[in-house]
Formats: C-alpha cells, structure tokens, sequence
C-alpha cells in the first residue's frame, strides 16, 4: 500500500525531529586554560541538588597551565570521579566508583562559567550561539537567548544552577564554618 504524499512528509518530519532530539544538548566552547588565572589547591564543600534529592560531597580543585583537575570525593574521602580538562578535551579518569548523571563536558563547561574571568567566557562564546551576561547579581549563561544557567556567589560561597537540567550546585569553602555552609545552601 502506498502512503499519500503528506502522510509520508509528516512521518518524515516526526522522524527528523526524533533524531534531532536524540542528538544531544549542544556543548559550549570552554575558554582556553591560559586565560584562567593561577590557582592553589582548593578543597571545597559541593551540596548538589536534583530532583529534590541532596548529596554532599567534597571537591579537590587544582589547575596548572596544561590541565584543570577536579577530584569528587565523598565526605568519608571515598574518590567518587576526577574530572580532567586539557587540550585533548574534558574527560573523567577511569578511577570512578560511580557512573555520574553528567558528561565531562557538562561538568567542565560548569565549572568554566564559575571559575574563568567573564571577558574570557565571552571571547570563547563570541562565534558560537552562547553568551554570558554579567551584573550584581552573577552571572547568566544563554544558547540562543534560552537561559540554560545562573552562577551567583563569591568566593566563600557560589551557586551554580543549571535552569536546563535542573541541577543546583552550591560551593564553599571547606575550612569554613558548618554556619558559612548551612548559609550558602540556604540561598
């Protein structure tokens, strides 16, 4: 049996939306190492949010000019992942203990809008569809004006929500205080 020509362009185009769909979030370009600035070591409490499900674990950051390194561990020091971002891209090391819910890229490009200056962010986005805005309040990451993250806070204390993905990620310090952390879950 054949099918009417507007019945075979209709399943063509749900089939074209499918796979479309199926391909992926696209994956914005990180701004290069060297234009982030030197670093210590840097151990931090991470409380992560999903689906109203609450997970604490602690974040090892380091950076040099040829990688950025971000290990997870859980709070009884248990390595969890090691996030790796070089010039072979953003990968975790196969020392994993669990398969997390995120890709590498996901988890690098994150931590990019957190941690690099806002003029390198936006020289990294200027040929792409992303951008960054920038005022009092943090920062806000779009892809085609559709807002995908917010990041606020300063350094004792950072947010970073993924509008898109429904992730909430708070960052403080370790060494500081249960109070300093309680506050900054609590934004």
């Amino acid at each position: 049996m054949k099918l009417p020509p507007f019945v075979r362009q209709a399943w063509l185009i749900i089939a074209i939306t499918l796979l479309a769909g199926c391909a992926g979030r696209p994956v914005a370009t990180l701004p290069g190492l060297s234009t982030l600035p030197e670093m210590e070591t840097q151990m931090q409490r991470l409380t992560f949010y999903h689906h109203d499900q609450r997970h604490e674990m602690i974040g090892v950051l380091r950076h040099d000019d040829m990688s950025l390194r971000l290990a997870i561990l859980s709070p009884q020091g248990q390595r969890l992942l090691t996030l790796v971002h070089d010039d072979d891209g953003s990968r975790f090391l196969h020392d994993a203990s669990f398969e997390p819910p995120f890709s590498a890229e996901w988890l690098a490009s994150r931590l990019s809008w957190s941690l690099w200056p806002s003029t390198a962010i936006s020289q990294a986005f200027h040929t792409s569809a992303w951008s960054l805005e920038e005022d009092q309040k943090g920062r806000t990451i779009r892809y085609h004006q559709r807002v995908i993250a917010r990041i606020s806070g300063d350094a004792s204390c950072r947010v970073i929500e993924d509008i898109e993905a429904n992730y909430r990620l708070y960052i403080a310090r370790l060494d500081d205080t249960d109070r300093t952390a309680a506050t900054c879950s609590a934004q």
